[in-house]
């Protein structure tokens, strides 16, 4: 019989020799709730997805109307386990705890760390990491192939990375982030003097579209120099990639869908041709930001160029630049052209582009009134498809704190194929204002930029029924969808949507359409 005192010895060097065993992904999320779990002996080793040099981790939020957290990006990383089924988001307590590459495959002690869950949808968040957690680094590893469609996203692909096939950008004009520069973090895209950025905002967003008729949101940070290098957008169809992600964006709305993708750098979206190709055929498009001459052409009373005045054009509708079809409104609007933000170049601290916007300014209740809109009719005879689309982008206001609230916050899109009896088929969609500095509101007093200010139009995409070709007048209305109130809150980080418009408000709603499309997808 062996000795019993060396044969316990034997066993304490084994165990002191032995590596412990890593926990899977899966272990460690069991062990999470939503008020979040401090982890004891837990241990995973995965491949790290992000990269602490990237701009581009997490959206960094207000912390004052004229104050943004960037230390919120820098702190962020994400890894996926070695299959590239699950992902995590890592926020370490310092940004120069975050030394974590892209293709790092690394082994973290979790030891006092919180995992923490989050639902709708489920995602899973370490906090509380130092370097000290990090117990080895070896870089160069492969990330996990992992090809999606947009709606064969699931929940487990959150915090993953992940490779979508066969987008195309919505917008194929502008850039990544086709914003007011003035607004926007400071870089060498827009440093120029005196009209330095003020910092007040980050993070935008840009619509892709597939060939299933889905879209999800691409979020950038104004930090990222690439995202207004002068070349634009890629104009094919391809594949990109990118961590999913769920990030509402009060600015641009708030609800981003259930997922969206942040690329780590440019070369993630890259791997989209530049040659123009789509899933989509044009039915009818008004895109002044590539109708150079600046034009709008009436049907009626003919074209009008340039800075034409705020007129009343009755019962007059406006031609598409692209296709057939008319473009009208029943309100009373005064309509001409005016400066959005479709610029491939920061164009010396602006973004704006000239003429590049349709501006309709008519009282508010003049949009309320029953079946009052902005139509965009179009035939769909001798057409097939799977599906239409209905594309579009917009925003409210015109840089003065006076003409950036009082508006219908809520929209909705509905179709037709009399003009008569519509069908909705988006409810709640947010009109946010343009970019406005602080000031005095008239009878209200001092206010501060909101937190929900826009950095600029927001981009939109409902799909129609494949029911609506072949017939020979469909109608599409772009109208309030209540009369739920856009304000500036005394205090800004408040939600802007406060209130209601009475029957009695008397304000105009300036509103700012950068393009409306409707397409056939094949």
């Amino acid at each position: 019989m062996k000795d019993p005192k060396r044969l316990f010895c034997a066993m304490l060097a084994v165990l002191f020799v032995l590596p412990v065993a890593a926990d899977s992904f899966a272990d460690i999320r069991k062990k999470a709730t939503t008020k979040g779990t401090v982890l004891g002996n837990a241990k995973i080793t995965g491949i790290v997805i992000g990269d602490y040099r990237s701009q581009n981790m997490e959206l960094c939020p207000n912390t004052a109307y004229n104050k943004v957290d960037l230390r919120v990006n820098k702190r962020t990383a994400y890894i996926e386990s070695e299959d590239g089924k699950y992902g995590f988001r890592l926020v370490f307590d310092g940004i120069y705890d975050n030394r974590l590459s892209r293709g790092d495959k690394v082994s973290l002690d979790l030891r006092g760390c919180t995992v923490t869950r989050e639902n709708n949808p489920e995602r899973y968040t370490v906090s509380g990491l130092t370097a000290e957690n990090v117990v080895s680094k070896e870089a160069g590893a492969p990330l996990p192939s992992k090809k999606r469609t947009i709606n064969t996203l699931t929940d487990e692909d959150v915090y993953t990375f992940v490779t979508l096939e066969g987008v195309e950008f919505m917008s194929k004009q502008g850039s990544y982030t086709d914003i007011f520069e003035r607004m926007a973090q400071c870089t060498y895209l827009n440093h120029y003097k005196p009209t330095r950025p003020n910092e007040y905002m980050d993070g935008w967003a840009s619509l892709l579209k597939d060939k299933e008729n889905a879209s999800v949101y691409m979020l950038v940070n104004t930090k990222c120099t690439w995202r207004r290098d002068g070349r634009g957008v890629p104009k094919g169809v391809g594949s990109m990639s990118g961590i999913v992600v769920h990030t509402p964006m009060r600015r641009y709305g708030g609800d981003m869908g259930r997922y969206s993708i942040r690329p780590v750098d440019v070369g993630d979206v890259l791997t989209i041709p530049w040659e123009e190709a789509s899933s989509y055929d044009i039915i009818a498009e008004w895109n002044w930001n590539r109708n150079y001459e600046a034009a709008l052409k009436f049907e009626k009373a003919g074209e009008k160029r340039r800075a034409m005045r705020a007129e009343k054009y009755g019962d007059d509708r406006i031609l598409p630049d692209v296709g057939a079809g008319f473009l009208f409104t029943d309100t009373s609007a005064g309509i001409r052209l005016d400066s959005d933000y479709d610029m491939r170049y920061a164009n010396d601290n602006a973004g704006m582009r000239k003429y590049g916007c349709l501006r309709l300014e008519a009282d508010v209740q003049n949009w309320l009134a029953d079946g009052k809109g902005l139509f965009a009719e179009f035939s769909t005879e001798g057409l097939s498809g799977r599906a239409l689309s209905f594309d579009f982008t917009f925003g409210a206001g015109n840089h003065d704190i006076n003409n950036s609230w009082g508006f219908p916050a809520e929209w909705k899109v509905e179709y037709s194929t009399d003009g008569v009896k519509f069908v909705t088929a988006a409810d709640r969609i947010i009109l946010r204002s343009t970019p406005y500095t602080e000031g005095n509101v008239k009878g209200v007093g001092d206010r501060s930029v909101s937190y929900d200010a826009a950095f600029g139009f927001t981009e939109h995409s409902v799909a129609l029924p494949a029911s609506l070709f072949g017939q020979k007048k469909v109608v599409v209305r772009l109208s309030p969808a209540s009369n739920r109130m856009a304000v500036i809150p005394a205090d800004p980080s408040d939600d802007s949507i406060g209130g209601v418009i009475s029957p009695d408000f008397k304000k105009q709603l300036i509103l700012r359409i950068g393009m409306v499309s409707v397409k056939a997808l094949r």
